[in-house]
């Protein structure tokens, strides 16, 4: 397996283990939590499909989210924030009419409850308007017993006539039936139309046995028991009123059941969670460790690749080196005739020398070396043999006249007198530039050479012998 597949395998746990449930995934889960009535863990999860549909760009789901969080809100007496969650979701949904319909009619309701009729009212009405332009029967049923409800709340026992009855023709669920009766009964009942009160009063008794929703026959015998009181009928009103209790203890059970189920609901999801999320952080840490040690041994192998790749480099450009001493060398025994050029290349073979003793790679390199100087011999020997060939005693002569100058300076001044550069004459003593250059400058001081002479000069026009 090769370094890219390793990598694409350490990203692709990576991914793995930072994978976040999409915006979808949460609303569902959301919606669960407030079914098993865990409505901290809802709302924490509302808005966690908020801030995930937001992201992942989808406008429809946002919008729901936001309609479910803010009617949640509602629920919990949260009333200045639902109704900012719930302008939010009408101004994303805004060209949804059974959204805005269903949005409308909860912020009618918080209105209403907040003690604001008149902005109660205009909500529930733009509910129903909206409602009619969706074409959905079930939608519009909603809205007219919205509005029909509050209406009856409020007194206006005529228009709540009007709204329940026109629900009632759009209602599609039988099962509904029962409550539309109980409103109508109420309304006859608060209107004191004691006939058509008893014709619905009759109606809910026979429905009561047939019906599974448990608060809703709570709330048809609490009906039973008023409608008994204002008849007088104490037997009666005493039978449902039992009924009514005894029912309305089980709900109340039920509902502390629920909570303690919520609590350790939430205990749970906080424990999960949080087991989660250190298995998570464990995770990430060995994959930060594993992606640190891979880039180090990446590192590692770039440098001993480009180590390798520059000795290679400088094992050819000394193969050439070699091949050009040998020519040179050939090229030397061709002019020994000419005796100037001769000592020019003598030099210049014995400087490369000095540059190839820092890199001794080939096992010939004394051969080639032999060939030039002897093997025991400094780059500074050899330049002193040419020297004495080309002048001979001068170098002794130096020597004897010039007693205070150290043996450095004494060398930098016999270089001085070859075709060598101060950066020349350094590689071939050994020395750094600045030793050179100072050399040079005490030479100048001990031999009290003038600004307009040059050591070379000095040395020869004295030293002639």
């Amino acid at each position: 397996m090769n370094k890219l597949h390793i990598l694409f395998l350490l990203f692709a746990l990576s991914f793995s283990c930072n994978r976040k449930h999409s915006a979808r995934e949460l609303f569902d889960m959301a919606c669960e939590y407030e079914d098993e009535d865990a409505i901290e863990l809802a709302m924490k999860t509302y808005k966690q499909t908020i801030d995930a549909a937001m992201s992942e760009g989808d406008t429809a789901l946002l919008g729901l989210a936001q309609q479910y969080m803010g009617i949640l809100l509602l629920e919990q007496y949260s009333f200045d924030e639902a109704i900012l969650m719930l302008e939010k979701s009408a101004i994303t949904t805004k060209d949804n009419p059974t959204m805005l319909s269903y949005t409308n009619a909860a912020i009618g309701r918080a209105y209403f409850i907040m003690d604001s009729t008149d902005k109660s009212i205009q909500y529930f009405k733009d509910a129903v308007d909206y409602a009619e332009q969706s074409c959905d029967n079930d939608v519009i049923s909603v809205a007219y017993q919205n509005i029909g409800a509050l209406y009856q709340e409020i007194g206006i026992y005529n228009q709540a006539l009007d709204y329940i009855r026109l629900s009632l023709k759009y209602n599609n669920e039988e099962k509904e039936i029962p409550r539309y009766h109980l409103n109508l009964a109420y309304i006859f009942l608060d209107m004191k139309v004691n006939d058509s009160s008893s014709y619905y009063e009759n109606i809910l008794k026979q429905e009561l046995d047939s019906i599974d929703n448990k608060t809703l026959k709570v709330a048809i015998n609490y009906f039973l028991y008023n409608k008994a009181m204002t008849e007088n009928n104490i037997d009666s009103a005493f039978h449902y009123y039992r009924t009514f209790a005894e029912m309305d203890m089980e709900l109340l059970e039920e509902r502390l059941q629920q909570n303690v189920l919520e609590i350790q609901k939430k205990y749970d999801y906080e424990k999960i969670e949080n087991d989660y999320n250190l298995e998570l952080l464990k995770k990430q840490r060995t994959l930060t460790i594993l992606l640190f040690l891979l880039l180090i041994a990446g590192a590692i192998l770039l440098i001993l690749a480009n180590r390798n790749l520059r000795r290679r480099k400088e094992e050819l450009r000394m193969k050439d080196e070699i091949l050009k001493f040998e020519n040179e060398i050939l090229r030397l025994n061709e002019i020994k005739g000419d005796y100037k050029r001769n000592l020019e290349w003598k030099y210049m073979l014995v400087y490369s020398m000095t540059l190839m003793d820092k890199n001794k790679t080939e096992s010939h390199y004394k051969m080639i070396k032999g060939k030039i100087y002897d093997n025991s011999e400094t780059a500074f020997d050899a330049v002193m043999k040419i020297f004495e060939e080309e002048h001979p005693g001068l170098a002794e002569a130096i020597r004897q006249k010039y007693p205070t100058l150290s043996d450095t300076e004494y060398k930098v001044g016999i270089m001085a007198l070859t075709p060598f550069t101060s950066q020349e004459s350094a590689d071939i003593l050994g020395k750094s530039i600045n030793t050179i250059n100072k050399a040079r400058t005490n030479i100048r001081k001990k031999l009290e050479i003038e600004e307009n002479e040059s050591i070379e000069e000095k040395l020869k026009v004295e030293n002639l012998v």
